[in-house]
């Protein structure tokens, strides 16, 4: 699950210098993430400011690093569940 979560976000580099390679997407996983910890395990964590971000390195950067460090957090229902939604949302087929 975490492999293909990872092969996804190499789609938006952490040294992008476009907007057109930081985009929703990454706001989306770590707010979805962030609900997830939420709902499924009780855990609330402060979410990325995306309106600070002056680059869309910055952009990228700290939205990967929240998604993947939200799903390292997230017990195994609530992985289950993310991953599903991400499957639903952006059409990754499981491996």
């Amino acid at each position: 699950m975490r492999r293909e979560i990872e092969k996804f976000l190499k789609q938006f580099p952490t040294d992008a210098t476009s907007w057109a390679q930081a985009t929703d997407e990454v706001r989306d996983l770590a707010r979805l993430a962030r609900e997830h910890l939420e709902e499924y395990d009780g855990v609330i964590v402060e979410p990325v400011d995306f309106r600070h971000a002056k680059t869309p390195a910055e952009w990228n950067t700290k939205g990967r690093e929240f998604i993947l460090d939200s799903f390292d957090r997230m017990q195994e229902r609530a992985r289950k569940a993310y991953y599903e939604k991400f499957r639903a949302y952006f059409g990754q087929e499981e491996e």
